[in-house]
């Protein structure tokens, strides 16, 4: 082991190179050297070529020109929520076609949607010409925003950080809850951040982001499809969260088992939706979303029952809900409003939903865990003393006598029986004789350190742990113990009361594998005590000497 000087040494070493380092980078200071990353580009990606096809069922859209003609500056042209499909803006000839499925084929200015920047010639009527497919899901309307290029870039770009920022902060629960797994291995972590990360898809899908900054999903033209299918599913997991984190688990256990059946169908039917139809596709869709601000009437109802009647998870579960009834507010009385950010308030309040169960997952865990731990302590805590019990003290002393082992020091035990206890019950009583093994437990206590360990045994047995400690220490406490023992008919008002005890020490040998041998010699030698005519303390009998 290193020694004091030893320890200095290094401390003074470390000091004389930091300062060395110091002031050679002083030496070298002046202007800072740029930092050059990169290489040069050998290969570019290919440029997506515009090509009119109009085929059936292809939507056009025409921007009219205003009065008087267009006014000869920019225009910008973005387009969004064009789930599937290639967008195609075009004013003459100029020509702009991208597909939220490749993120390659779009105009860097705009990151949220197909846009463009135009500038007719001033005076010129013919309008501005939008063609793009028909949307999949009715209930998602595509947005067409015209205007000045840079409050129009400004609004994209805050659209497209909200975006990014909530698929972050889901993606962040995902590692969290996995994390937490791996320290806890909890299952709850892993089924939270399973759904949460299958989520996360969905967000993706729905903004786009799977295409940035080129697509890393392996869905292909099925994106749309895998949408849907993944929103069936989550739909079947959400709900069984929301009544596991409801009061409706205990009061109708068989709701649970209900909805476990159901999500599993769904997540079945999800599975399924690359196969449909587009016609029932689009009917899933509308029938999910509707389905899903129904789900969340409801449960805000069991909120606010839960609110009334003071039950738990109250709370919790309106605030998680909350968001998701504006937007079916919204949906009901004010859709365009809410069309113009609807992916955003569904990012945005799936997210907080996933943060609010994450919330409340890791309370009741944490709940769980407190009651575990107080459950352990009580198995292991003597009810009558609040001692450690026999259970207790085993444990204790093998990771004492591993832990005097490897540190080489010294360990000792002493075995402590009550004399004459049976004697106490008969005459005063086996009330007084519970005072008595608590007035005991008490002395105990302050006889010895802090870091000393004291257990009963059972009935009036008690064993003392002393790490560190040689046999004359044990003695010495014990020797308190007794001075402390001598006024207990003083302290607990029993006229004639006599308590004295018995003890046996002894100390841990090279030899001893476990705790049996030790516990042995100190049981050996309190016996010594009481055939010893009790009240006395007995060390444990000496080796015998190794004859060659």
């Amino acid at each position: 082991m290193m020694g004091r000087r030893g320890w200095r040494a290094m401390a003074m070493s470390i000091a004389v190179a930091t300062l060395v380092c110091a002031l050679a980078a002083c030496g070298r200071a002046g202007t800072p050297a740029p930092v050059v990353t990169g290489a040069p580009a050998l290969v570019s990606d290919a440029l997506h070529e515009c090509r009119h096809v109009h085929r059936p069922g292809r939507q056009v859209l025409q921007l009219p020109a205003p009065d008087g003609g267009w006014s000869g500056h920019p225009q910008a042209v973005v387009v969004l929520n064009a789930l599937s499909g290639e967008v195609d803006i075009r004013h003459g000839l100029r020509d702009r076609c991208g597909t939220l499925e490749d993120a390659r084929t779009l105009d860097s200015r705009f990151r949220a949607g197909v846009g463009t920047v135009l500038v007719p010639d001033a005076g010129d009527t013919a309008p501005i010409e939008i063609e793009y497919d028909a949307n999949p899901l009715p209930l998602w309307r595509p947005i067409v925003q015209l205007g000045e290029p840079a409050p129009v870039q400004r609004a994209d770009i805050g659209r497209f950080a909200i975006r990014i920022a909530s698929l972050a902060v889901v993606l962040t629960l995902v590692m969290s809850a996995l994390l937490s797994f791996v320290a806890t291995r909890e299952r709850a972590f892993l089924t939270y951040a399973t759904t949460v990360g299958v989520f996360a898809i969905w967000l993706a899908l729905l903004s786009g982001l799977w295409a940035w900054p080129r697509p890393w999903l392996p869905v292909g033209s099925f994106a749309v499809q895998a949408m849907v299918g993944l929103a069936v599913a989550l739909i079947g997991v959400t709900t069984l969260a929301l009544v596991r984190q409801s009061w409706l688990r205990r009061r109708v256990p068989q709701i649970e088992r209900g909805v476990r059946w159901a999500a599993r169908l769904l997540v079945i039917a999800g599975l399924c939706a690359p196969l449909l139809p587009p016609i029932v596709l689009a009917a899933m869709s509308v029938a999910t979303e509707v389905g899903f601000y129904l789900l969340a009437l409801a449960f805000a109802g069991v909120a606010i029952v839960a609110l009334v009647r003071r039950r738990g998870g109250g709370p919790s579960l309106l605030a998680g809900l909350l968001p998701f009834l504006v937007v079916a507010a919204m949906e009901a009385f004010a859709p365009t409003a809410l069309a113009l950010w609807k992916v955003e308030a569904y990012m945005l309040a799936g997210g907080w939903l996933a943060l609010t169960c994450s919330m409340v997952l890791t309370l009741r865990l944490g709940v769980l865990r407190r009651q575990r731990d107080e459950m352990q302590r009580l198995a292991q805590t003597d009810p009558l003393t609040g001692l450690p019990n026999r259970r207790a003290a085993l444990e204790q002393l093998e990771r004492s006598i591993g832990a005097a082992k490897l540190a080489d020091t010294p360990l000792t035990v002493a075995f402590l029986d009550l004399d004459h206890f049976k004697r106490i019950n008969d005459r005063h009583g086996h009330e007084c004789g519970d005072r008595v093994l608590r007035h005991v437990a008490h002395a105990l206590r302050g006889a010895f350190r802090s870091n000393d360990h004291v257990a009963r045994m059972g009935g009036e047995e008690f064993l003392v742990i002393l790490p560190g400690a040689d046999p004359g220490h044990a003695r010495a406490r014990i020797e308190t113990l007794r001075t402390m023992l001598s006024g207990a008919s003083v302290v607990l008002d029993v006229p004639g009361l006599q308590v004295t005890l018995s003890a046996g020490i002894s100390a841990l040998r090279p030899e001893d594998a476990g705790v049996d041998a030790l516990l042995q010699r100190a049981d050996t030698a309190m016996y010594a005590a009481k055939h010893a005519g009790r009240d006395r303390t007995e060390l444990e009998a000496e080796r015998p000497a190794v004859v060659d």
